[in-house]
């Protein structure tokens, strides 16, 4: 892949995983998020810290994720941390999005019986 800068549909607009009611995984993810007390901020993306670009050039839907709250960007800078509660919430939060995550079954996917 050589193109550079966001990827983009057929008619020119960033290819983005939807963020809202239209798209399942999206509302297990929001209440995984909620149950444990938080709520995400609005959807935005971020240059440089994640590789979802290519696999939504595949056709597969991404949603990246980051539970560092009320902390300052430092990506790759000389003092890039974060702070112990932050870090612990951040591990609470991310149990409650696998837990959720991994046990959803799509409708298209259920077995009718």
């Amino acid at each position: 892949i050589t193109e550079k800068g966001p990827i983009r549909d057929y008619l020119g607009r960033p290819l983005m995983t939807a963020t809202n009611d239209s798209n399942p995984w999206w509302l297990v993810f929001k209440q995984a998020i909620t149950s444990t007390g938080e709520k995400l901020s609005r959807p935005e993306i971020l240059a440089s810290t994640t590789d979802a670009r290519y696999i939504r050039q595949k056709g597969i839907p991404v949603l990246g994720f980051s539970p560092m709250k009320n902390t300052p960007i430092l990506l790759h800078d000389h003092n890039e941390h974060l702070r112990d509660t932050v870090y612990l919430k951040g591990i609470h939060v991310y149990e409650s999005l696998i837990s959720s995550l991994s046990s959803f079954v799509p409708r298209s996917c259920r077995q009718v019986g």
